[in-house]
């Protein structure tokens, strides 16, 4: 990758040293205090959300997080080289993001209607359907971004590409969490996490996967591979769009089976691995974009913004190595949650058997890479068809076949 370098803008500043050091710790100590809450100080049901929000759960968050800094000061002290631990600075931006979407949904719930005028039958004037609206537009604009700057190169129009994934990003990270609130907004035992529907998992793919591909763009200026990712996503911004004109798009009570506290861990694990593998597709179809290019002997200017092959057939490779843990252990945690739910870790269920498949074929790409040095044109595909068996795993099984994640399907 010698040929783009990190971005050594004022975000990597804030990113690495003591500041960042000591914000981490006041990351992992408001953790502790949420989850000393959760243990020792208020019985964890379904109105625990609330009670978080409350004063309570700000004194048990607050204490924590006080706690924190205050061990990170004087850690950051006496270790110095604790300050650069990769653990540091590879969580911290990911943490500070997290925040930002909580902020901002602390935000968007001051624009919420009035209780009286909350209704469980119309739910149109809640105020995440406006934020879901704005994230759709930003995220179309962003891909039209991308794709001009392949054409105009200009530095502003790079910018306003990545500047607007950002926004959606955020848009839909603070909307989903919004949401979570809202549910409680319409009924204490219909709150829930928001990752019960496709309408809900599709707004999470798109910011997950965008979150990996600003992650990968900012750290090896891989700028030009958003054409391909933005597009995938404003894909599914089209079929998330549909949804909610059949009414997909409607809080709704958790059926029985998704009455577990496994949701919240298995669902956004299993979309770390869904969103990193759309954007390991994107990586590839940039190499085969740029490869047909160089195979007819082209000299177009699009030579000159592409990375190289190699730094391509990288990118989807270190995608796919975020993608593939996060989604075995999502396996790991969705089979026991079954062995819980319905006694057995495993029953080859469609969705089971589909995950498996998935989990094979990005397995083989990682041993063909890793084992036998397999590297350029046919990862590229195999990238490319492997998202392709992904989607289907994702939303074929949900929307075609029935079994026990028949709650999934369209309603």
């Amino acid at each position: 990758m010698t040929a783009i370098t990190a971005d050594a803008s004022w975000l990597n500043t804030l990113h690495q040293g003591r500041v960042a050091f000591v914000r981490f710790c006041a990351y992992l100590g408001l953790i502790a205090g949420v989850s000393a809450m959760a243990a020792f100080g208020v019985e964890y049901d379904n109105a625990f959300l609330l009670r978080l929000l409350s004063a309570q759960g700000a004194l048990w968050a607050g204490t924590g997080a006080l706690a924190g800094l205050a061990a990170g000061v004087v850690l950051g002290a006496l270790r110095p080289r604790l300050q650069e631990s990769r653990i540091v600075l590879n969580t911290v931006p990911w943490l500070d993001g997290f925040l930002l979407m909580i902020l901002l949904a602390m935000l968007w719930s001051r624009f919420e209607p009035a209780a009286s005028a909350i209704n469980y039958e119309d739910q149109s004037n809640l105020f995440s359907g406006r934020v879901i609206m704005a994230m759709n537009v930003i995220f179309i604009f962003s891909a039209v971004s991308y794709i001009a700057y392949l054409f105009a190169p200009e530095s502003f129009i790079g910018r306003i590409a990545t500047l607007s994934a950002y926004a959606g990003m955020y848009a839909g990270g603070s909307a989903l969490l919004l949401r979570w609130y809202e549910s409680y907004l319409l009924d204490v035992e219909i709150g829930h996490a928001p990752v019960s529907n496709l309408y809900e998992v599709f707004i999470l793919l798109f910011v997950i996967t965008t979150a990996v591909y600003l992650a990968l763009e900012r750290r090896y200026q891989a700028k030009a591979m958003g054409a391909f990712v933005m597009t995938l996503v404003s894909a599914g911004v089209f079929f998330g769009i549909w949804l909610d004109s059949i009414g997909q798009g409607d809080i709704k009570p958790l059926v029985p089976a998704l009455q577990s506290y496994w949701m919240k861990i298995h669902v956004p694990m299993n979309f770390v691995g869904y969103g990193s593998f759309a954007v390991a597709c994107g990586a590839g179809m940039a190499y085969l974009f740029r490869h047909r290019l160089e195979q007819k002997g082209s000299q177009s200017r699009l030579l000159k913004i592409f990375p190289t092959l190699e730094q391509l057939d990288q990118l989807a490779y270190k995608a796919v190595a975020i993608g593939f843990p996060a989604f075995t252990l999502a396996t790991i945690l969705g089979a026991a949650w079954a062995a819980e739910a319905w006694g057995g870790y495993w029953s080859w269920d469609p969705k089971e058997t589909w995950a498996l498949i998935v989990w094979l074929v990005y397995g083989a790409y990682l041993h063909a890479r890793i084992s036998h040095g397999w590297h350029g044109k046919a990862l590229a595909w195999w990238a490319v068809a492997g998202f392709l068996v992904t989607v289907f795993c994702f939303l074929g099984v949900n929307m075609y076949l029935s079994g026990l994640h028949s709650y999934g399907r369209l309603s």
